[in-house]
């Protein structure tokens, strides 16, 4: 999907493999530098498999929300076009963007760091 959509991002002559490893790049980089600084976070009072735990579930789930978003929001932008009038397309994508993008992934890693699954802050003498 993302592949497809590089076409019309660069709008110029630009092959697919070029638009695809651009798009991909775009994608995976950013994602990983925050995975990584999330796990560095989450270091300093958790355990090394709670960080990993939480660094891989970001990790996941970003790409997936960010995909999602890409297909459902033109969708909410053309539905916001037509009901509410050009004037609150912006603003209905702001919203949407910020919801899905930004609750969504945070969601999940609070999720998996919950206490109640069993994951615990450690103490201060056994911090590695």
């Amino acid at each position: 999907m993302l592949a497809f959509q590089g076409h019309t991002i660069f709008d110029g002559p630009v092959s697919t493999p070029v638009a695809t490893t651009g798009v991909t790049l775009a994608v995976i980089v950013p994602d990983a530098l925050a995975a990584w600084w999330i796990f560095r976070k989450l270091l300093t009072d958790r355990p090394q498999n709670d960080a990993r735990r939480g660094a891989i579930g970001f990790a996941v789930s970003a790409p997936l929300v960010l995909g999602i978003g890409n297909v459902l929001g033109m969708l909410i932008g053309g539905w916001a076009g037509r009901l509410l009038g050009s004037r609150f397309i912006l603003p209905t994508l702001g919203a949407f963007v910020i919801t899905l993008m930004v609750l969504v992934p945070s969601g999940i890693v609070m999720w998996l760091l919950h206490p109640s699954g069993g994951v615990d802050a450690i103490a201060e003498g056994n911090r590695k």
